[in-house]
């Protein structure tokens, strides 16, 4: 993914925000915000589609200008529940729309001579899909909950971010093996482009994957951590 030379304000127009980097199309997406904003601010259409503007802007910098913006002060700025409402809409978009996707492509992907290789590739894309889904529905239905207990002050003292943590597991790497298979192994008799499309597809899941995981790892669990600190405290 591109880095954009640019730190994106809330005056600007949303439209020249998608297009200094297109992959923000993306962002916009997971948010339910939709095109046809006209000539309005990034301010605006945050605010019209219910989306704190800062912390829409501090989505669009990372994901654009992670070398030219501090992360983790910025993050502490701003407010906990604009970031958890992101990442319950990215497991969704994984989930019920890039893996099955994917999928379809590599059925289509393969000649009727390549059953073998094709069965090999979709037991594992299956079996990544199967992993992908369960980390994602554990924190839908146990992480999340937690940390909005922990905003509302009613936390179950059972249960830590800790416990998370130590079960956090890497479901992007899995994405590189299947790259790796495909790029190498594939037969010249496949389509090219379809298979290029794939490979496209692939490397873009895993930046959104490892974005993913860093605003979970090194920004809300830290975070969390602090609140249960502070309640433990009281």
């Amino acid at each position: 993914m591109k880095n954009v030379t640019i730190i994106f304000k809330k005056s600007m127009k949303m439209s020249d925000l998608i297009d200094a980097d297109y992959h923000l199309l993306l962002l916009l997406n997971r948010l339910n915000i939709s095109l046809g904003f006209g000539e309005k601010s990034v301010d605006v259409v945050c605010q019209e589609n219910g989306f704190d503007p800062d912390c829409f802007l501090f989505l669009a910098n990372y994901q654009s200008n992670k070398s030219i913006i501090n992360i983790e002060e910025a993050f502490r700025k701003l407010p906990l529940q604009p970031f958890l409402q992101y990442l319950k809409s990215s497991h969704s978009y994984f989930l019920e729309r890039r893996l099955p996707n994917i999928r379809r492509k590599l059925e289509l992907v393969f000649a009727d001579t390549d059953k073998g290789l094709q069965h090999v590739v979709l037991d594992f894309f299956d079996n990544y899909t199967k992993e992908v889904h369960e980390h994602m529905e554990y924190e839908d239905d146990t992480v999340f909950p937690y940390v909005y207990s922990l905003m509302n002050k009613s936390c179950d003292d059972r249960y830590s971010i800790n416990i998370f943590e130590e079960r956090h597991n890497d479901i992007e790497g899995k994405m590189n093996d299947l790259k790796q298979i495909l790029m190498k192994y594939v037969p010249a008799t496949t389509d090219q482009m379809l298979m290029i499309n794939i490979l496209t597809e692939l490397y873009m899941s895993e930046e959104e994957l490892e974005a993913h995981t860093f605003i979970e790892d090194n920004l809300v669990i830290p975070r969390v951590k602090e609140m249960e600190k502070e309640q433990a405290g009281k």
